[in-house]
């Protein structure tokens, strides 16, 4: 196995897919490992170099050779126009989301694979590897001390990478003297963000209606709207299901203050929350939804990566079986033929 370990290009991304840990015991199996040199990254390079990796200049991936795995966590950058290698990690693709057909159309044009690591799956269709309890949790994390600054009159600030779960929860019990408990609902409640955000309304005291498929098969907007924050975990793959829209955020009888949608698909035609357009950066994370009610929404696409340390540890673990497993693991066939599918609606 040869892979390579690129730098992230997004500036606000800290996270790697692969820590020292689990990159030695990938090369005692034979494996070789470049790393490319990345001051942001959460592991420091020297960690890898430790670990047996060869480190190299960023951007370096560009000149890989075909039969090495490029390994990353986020999109890849606008040039080149054209991949001929194997690039997995979380592309954002597969359901027509807004420009899929031309970045999709750079792997096409030279023969690359995007082997997305959001469909690598096993036999039980469950994906081996997701960064999802993080999301939950911090997205919890983050509404909950949206709202509460709202509660006290403040304004909220940006958000930057932590080194623990404890600073958060820190900040968030400072802000929680003096004000009212609000209500809190999940959507999505049995899956790993939803667990997630669950256990940091129970860390924090607050009150929670978890919600699932059951019920939200026949749903109870009404019943809904009755929360002060609302946590949306369900990234969906095809239409049917909308939680709110702008008549609902009007509507006098609307209790939400704060929406965080980790799912967090505005590009998506299959977007659940129907009131923004476009996720939220880290120096705004939060966005005004109207005039008429006090709402606020966030919506970060890489929530994780403000709890970089704990959320690449777990990730790594997650993923080493796969990587042993490559080229020929059902994780990898199940995300290949993904490629393929989105491939042949292409053309």
């Amino acid at each position: 196995m040869k892979l390579l370990l690129r730098a992230e290009a997004r500036e606000t991304e800290r996270r790697t897919p692969l820590v020292p840990r689990d990159a030695a015991a990938l090369i005692s199996a034979g494996a070789e490992i470049a790393v490319e040199r990345n001051a942001r990254r959460i592991v420091d390079d020297a960690d890898y170099a430790r670990a047996g990796c060869r480190l190299v200049d960023p951007g370096s991936w560009v000149d890989a050779a075909r039969d090495t795995l490029v390994l990353g966590v986020k999109e890849l950058p606008e040039h080149p126009e054209t991949l001929d290698g194997i690039y997995a990690h979380f592309a954002h693709l597969y359901k027509d989301q807004r420009g899929w057909r031309d970045e999709l159309a750079r792997f096409v044009r030279g023969g690359g694979m995007l082997p997305d690591l959001e469909y690598m799956t096993g036999e039980d269709g469950i994906r081996v590897a997701a960064f999802g309890y993080q999301a939950g949790w911090v997205g919890a994390a983050l509404g909950l001390r949206g709202w509460l600054m709202r509660a006290r009159g403040q304004a909220m600030p940006p958000v930057a990478s932590c080194e623990s779960r404890d600073v958060f929860l820190r900040d968030i019990k400072a802000l929680r003297d003096g004000v009212k408990t609000p209500r809190a609902i999940i959507i999505g409640a049995k899956g790993r963000s939803g667990q997630g955000a669950g256990d940091l309304f129970e860390a924090m005291g607050i009150p929670v209606t978890r919600w699932d498929k059951e019920e939200t098969v026949d749903l109870d907007r009404a019943a809904l709207l009755d929360h002060d924050i609302l946590v949306n975990c369900v990234l969906l793959h095809g239409p049917g299901l909308v939680l709110a829209d702008a008549d609902d955020l009007r509507d006098p009888a609307t209790r939400l203050g704060v929406i965080s949608d980790v799912a967090c698909d505005p590009l998506s035609d299959f977007n659940p929350l129907p009131v923004y357009d476009a996720p939220t950066p880290w120096d705004v994370p939060f966005r005004h939804l109207g005039e008429e009610r006090d709402v606020w929404l966030t919506a970060i696409d890489n929530l994780p990566s403000l709890l970089p340390r704990e959320s690449s540890g777990e990730f790594s673990a997650q993923l080493l079986p796969a990587l042993r497993a490559y080229p020929d693991g059902i994780a990898w066939r199940t995300s290949k033929a993904a490629f393929e599918a989105a491939r042949l609606r292409l053309t």
